[in-house]
């Protein structure tokens, strides 16, 4: 409505019809009520002359008292057209004459007048005039005090001067419909002649703006318009114009559009070609990387496998110096190669991650372990610090995550000649089922420049590249690990300035474990005191963590004066255990076990030190007067626990029973039966070999083919087996024997393969594979293989001793009753103090073997403990590994309770340990000299 009052039709309209309107209706009503007026003014002023015409007529008749000329007055007064009814008073106001209707007649008069008055009724008027003697008027009356001699009372009607009225006022309304029909065709035609050329304009440009540019304005309504439809049509001319530019110049466009689409066609065809021949090479250089993995593996396992059992074999020192460099360069190309067949399997988006459970401090003791070598040889200090919020338990690939922490922290020591390396592990955030936590290495070393970060994280890119570098390496270490921690949903960074401190980072998303699925170590050992002494700060706070860890209440000293002070003040605090941690700045040796052997009870002392300094404290060790245990930094948490849990219990009181005692009973088992399947003769002779020190029962062949025939005849508790085979390959051979097995006997079966490229893992388990090891393969690797699949207990490797004694008291089920490798390694390396050691056993087992068959025979069940005690501390620093695990398992029967300790099982154990006593003795015997630790 309002859009529609607000067009210009409807304005022109009301300007057209509102004045004149206005004008006509105020005229109309004005002059209608002036004639109006003026008629009612007429009427009254002709009854009042007409009343007094007739009361001069009255005069002489009622002067005359003449009745019938008044009534006969009255009667003919009637005969005029307005004059309804007649009465004549006499003075004293009495009617005497009445003539007309009868309606509202009065007898007497309650005015007298002595003019004519004049009174307006609803149907008419009344006048009632003053009747003078002589028929005079008042204004003509001589006699200013004559009285009336009567009064005329006149009745007039109003019907004549309403008709005229009526017919006034239908006159006017008439008169002003035609000036209100004239106005309003005169607007009407007005707004049209204004309205219409504007419509005719509007429709004009609408069909303009719909592309109908021939379209031209001609309307002839006056020069207003006129102007405006020249610039309208200029303008659709302009346009028409333009538009037939642009349709040009798009025809040209589409035509070399056309002309370009045909190129493209053209260069997509050729990068179509291109791009399979690039598939193709890709798929061939993965081949080829493949195959190069099984080509170079496969020697290189033969390399580094027989250089660790050669380094087992008695040697010179150049001789082990030669096999150790050897081991190393091995290991260093072994390692190269595993980069660049990683970067490999990143770039063909092949590497894929797996899923399991883990705990995170285990696998960062395992990598600190691992390169605390390398750092202590430059005497740097090594941690690891874990917040206390930090889920331990939880799911991912523990190979990627170790591969991604080891690169870090080994670049972080190759750079850092001086100061510490620490790790620490944080909790970013978590959320529903999951965490996210940072990781950070930081490195005391030279730092990294703004400039040298920047291509930090690029393949091939090394911080320094110069010719004269004195840290090599493919570069491919960083890139590697930046693509392995984006694959767990997190993200990579450094933070570093020239000449100072370098931080690397990594952040990861790990799901929680759930409850069950890992192992928990139990070490629980509330109330127990510790007296810590760690001049490193972070070692410090890294023991401090771990022992708050057990539930023991922690005392730690950076200083050597306070720590003294604690360990030999007269009325000290007891205490449980006491941590040395050595450090060659501030605490040699000698001042270590002065310390120690001041203290006066027998108290508990384990000493930690670099592993460069461990072998010279552990031979120290084991002359000191106190119980010495000695572990190598950094703290690990499963070793710091067992080793407390194992020295802790072994002090408490016999007939407690207690869960931190260590329970040992076992008897060995029979030896597993492995069937080992490759074609290359050096692998092959290198597994058996390997198997053999693990005490295996081993079966070789040479292809697939013979290993399905072995298998139908003879039971294997496992098979090694190749992949890539002559005959018949290692996958096919893997389907003939699964279908030839019966269900209930199903056999493990472990791939050995060089390959490192593809889902070779999938495959291998889709064609009946149970797990696989990827060569070069280790001692380590196949014991925990073995184990794993078998559930089987291996024995300890047996070195080349060159021993000619007889077997039957040279070893038992594969271990050696003198281990001269695990002698010189308890010696610090040190022939002749190895050789004192275990000629000052030798020399004190027949007393030994007398006191434990008298007080067996006597039942003195505490004495006999305290004796097989003695005799157990004196074996673990001898390489007599059968009669310490003998000794071992005497002892640990002895602790227990009366009520779990059976004198049939106690038997059997004094038995096993008084027949190792005599084989020992036999073997010395025989040697008929000293043992040679050479």
């Amino acid at each position: 409505m309002k859009k529609k009052l607000t067009s210009i039709k409807h304005r022109v309209l009301l300007l057209a019809l509102l004045p004149g309107l206005a004008a006509a209706i105020l005229l109309g009503f004005g002059l209608t009520w002036l004639y109006l007026n003026d008629i009612n003014q007429r009427l009254e002023q002709q009854a009042i002359r007409t009343a007094e015409q007739l009361s001069l007529l009255n005069g002489h008749a009622l002067q005359a008292n003449d009745s019938d000329l008044l009534q006969s007055l009255a009667d003919t007064s009637l005969s005029r057209q307005d004059i309804r009814a007649v009465s004549v008073y006499d003075s004293a106001g009495q009617e005497i004459i009445h003539s007309g209707t009868r309606f509202a007649r009065q007898q007497t008069l309650t005015s007298l007048p002595e003019t004519s008055e004049l009174t307006r009724l609803d149907t008419g008027l009344c006048v009632i005039t003053p009747i003078y003697a002589g028929g005079t008027l008042p204004a003509i009356n001589l006699a200013p005090s004559a009285k009336p001699t009567g009064w005329i009372k006149i009745r007039f009607s109003r019907d004549s001067t309403d008709i005229h009225q009526y017919q006034l006022i239908l006159l006017s309304s008439l008169l002003l419909l035609s000036s209100l029909l004239l106005t309003v065709v005169a607007g009407l035609r007005l707004a049209s002649s204004i309205t219409h050329p504007i419509q005719h304009i509007s429709h004009a440009v609408s069909a303009i703006s719909r592309g109908k540019l021939d379209t031209r304005i001609h309307t002839g309504a006056g020069a207003e318009l006129a102007q405006l439809e020249n610039g309208i049509n200029q303008m659709v001319t302009s346009l028409q114009d333009a538009y037939q530019e642009m349709q040009q110049t798009i025809d040209q466009a589409t035509e070399d559009l056309h002309e370009t689409m045909e190129t493209l066609e053209v260069k997509n065809a050729e990068l179509d070609m291109a791009r399979k021949r690039a598939q193709e090479g890709s798929r061939v250089k993965s081949e080829f990387l493949a195959n190069m993995s099984h080509e170079i593996r496969t020697p290189l396992n033969g390399i580094i496998g027989f250089t660790n059992l050669l380094l087992k074999s008695n040697l010179n020192e150049t001789q082990r110096e030669y096999l150790t460099t050897l081991q190393n360069s091995a290991e260093g190309l072994l390692a190269m190669i595993n980069d660049i067949l990683d970067f490999s399997k990143i770039e063909a988006g092949k590497l894929v991650l797996e899923s399991t459970p883990m705990n995170l401090r285990e696998l960062v003791d395992e990598v600190l372990a691992i390169a605390a070598p390398t750092a202590h040889d430059k005497s740097l200090e090594i941690a690891c610090l874990i917040y206390r919020d930090v889920p331990l338990d939880i799911i991912g690939d523990p190979l990627r995550l170790r591969q991604v922490l080891t690169n870090l922290v080994n670049n972080a020591i190759k750079f850092t000649s001086d100061g510490s390396v620490v790790v620490r592990v944080m909790l970013d955030h978590q959320e529903d089922g999951h965490a996210i936590l940072k990781v950070s290495v930081t490195d005391t070393g030279v730092g990294i420049s703004e400039s040298q970060q920047k291509h930090l994280f690029q393949a091939f890119s090394q911080v320094d590249n110069s010719r004269t570098r004195k840290i090599g390496g493919t570069g491919l270490g960083l890139v590697i690990c930046k693509n392995l921690v984006e694959q767990m949903q997190g993200d990579i960074g450094l933070e570093s300035h020239i000449g100072e401190s370098s931080t690397f980072w990594f952040t990861f998303k790990a799901p929680f474990a759930a409850e069950g699925q890992l192992s928990q170590l139990n070490c629980r050992l509330p109330g127990k005191k510790v007296l810590l002494f760690e001049p490193r700060r972070y070692t410090r706070y890294a023991f401090e963590q771990l022992l708050e860890e057990f539930d023991m209440m922690v005392r730690g000293c950076d200083q050597l004066a306070h720590f003294e002070e604690a360990l030999t003040e007269q009325d000290r605090e007891i205490f449980d255990l006491v941590i040395i941690g050595h450090d060659p700045a501030s605490l040699d040796n000698d001042r270590i076990f002065q310390l120690i052997n001041q203290t006066p009870d027998d108290t508990l002392f384990l000493v930690t030190a670099m592993t460069g300094y461990l072998d010279s404290i552990s031979t120290m060790a084991a002359k000191a007067s106190h119980t010495v245990l000695t572990l190598a930094k950094p703290p690990c948490r499963n070793r710091l626990s067992r080793t407390i849990m194992h020295a802790l219990s072994s002090r408490l009181e016999p007939n407690l029973p207690s869960e931190e005692q260590i329970q040992i009973k076992q008897s060995l088992p029979r030896q597993p039966h492995i069937l080992a399947v490759d074609d290359n003769e050096a692998n092959l002779k290198l597994l058996c070999a390997l198997l053999d020190d693990l005490g295996v029962e081993t079966t070789a062949v040479n292809n697939g083919q013979a290993a399905v025939d072995i298998a139908r005849n003879r039971h294997f508790d496992l098979v090694f087996m190749d992949v890539q085979m002559p005959v018949m390959d290692g996958m096919e051979t893997t389907r003939r024997l699964r279908e030839q097995e019966v269900s209930e006997s199903r056999i493990p079966i472990i791939a050995l393969t060089a390959h490192a490229l593809a889902e070779e893992k999938k495959q291998l388990l889709l064609a009946g594979m149970d797990d696989y090891l990827s060569k070069p393969i280790s001692e380590s690797q196949l014991r925990h293989v073995i184990q794993k699949w078998t559930g089987l207990r291996l024995l300890a490797s047996q070195p080349e001793t060159g021993e000619t004694a007889h077997p039957s008291f040279s070893c038992q089920n594969g271990i050696p009753v003198v281990d001269h490798s695990q002698g010189l390694h308890l010696a610090g390396g040190k022939k002749e103090l190895a050789d004192e050691l275990l000629t000052m056993l030798l020399d004190e087992l027949p007393d030994d073997k007398n006191a434990i068959i008298d007080l067996w025979q006597d039942h003195s069940l505490d004495q006999l403990l305290e004796i097989i005690h003695k005799l157990h501390g004196a074996t673990r620093y001898c390489g007599v590994p059968l009669l310490q695990e003998t000794c071992l398992e005497a002892e640990s029967l002895l602790k227990q309770s009366s009520n779990d300790l059976t004198e049939e099982s106690l038997n059997q154990a004094i038995k096993r340990l008084l027949a190792e006593i005599d084989r020992l003795q036999q073997w010395r015997a025989v040697s008929m000299k000293k043992p040679d630790y050479a």
